[in-house]
């Protein structure tokens, strides 16, 4: 008697927990279909973040994955499940310039602003771009201030207002050129010898 009142209950729950997984399958599609928005998308990211954060196998900050896409913290997210389900898997730091979005104004901004501090004798080209980027704004504040006070600083140099960086496309359908097919060609020979 007892074992038919304890088989109604577990068909019942496992009816509820049957219900409760189609409940969760038909959000996860209604969801997954609709757009992200940035709000939505600026929370996942801090949730990837945080996983990252809690499950880091090397010593990582927040500050290091500010600027990565909500993809690019997937995939991080996916490289970091592999390190720790396979042992024979050295846990090593990512490459953090991978993950980075490009503002490609941002980085038309530096350049120039590189380039001025330059002209006004702040340092040579090579010293100024290896300036973390904070230090390069800073510097550029202090010139700007600079040039305020004394007129014979180089001053502004007059840019084009639509000028941006020009975007490369990778195109996967190009044809190697001959030279490089013959390149390619001697480097095999050398390595068969």
């Amino acid at each position: 008697m007892e074992d038919m009142k304890f088989q109604g209950i577990l068909s019942l729950e496992l009816s509820k927990v049957s219900k409760l997984e189609e409940f969760a399958k038909d959000l996860s599609k209604s969801i997954s279909e609709k757009p992200i928005t940035a709000g939505l998308d600026n929370e996942l990211r801090e949730d990837y973040i945080e996983h990252v954060i809690a499950h880091k196998p090397y010593k990582e900050t927040r500050a290091q994955f500010k600027d990565w896409s909500s993809d690019a913290l997937k995939k991080k997210i996916e490289r970091i499940t592999k390190m720790l389900n396979d042992t024979s898997v050295k846990p090593n730091p990512p490459n953090w310039k991978k993950g980075k979005q490009v503002n490609p104004d941002k980085a038309l901004k530096l350049k120039r602003m590189r380039a001025e501090l330059v002209a006004a004798s702040y340092g040579t080209a090579r010293s100024i771009s290896r300036w973390s980027e904070d230090k390069i704004v800073e510097t550029y504040k202090r010139l700007e201030q600079l040039r305020a006070k004394d007129p014979t600083v180089p001053q502004n140099p007059a840019y084009p207002p639509t000028a941006t960086i020009p975007q490369q496309t990778k195109t996967s359908n190009k044809q190697p050129s001959a030279s490089a097919l013959s390149i390619a060609a001697l480097k095999q020979v050398k390595r068969q010898k």
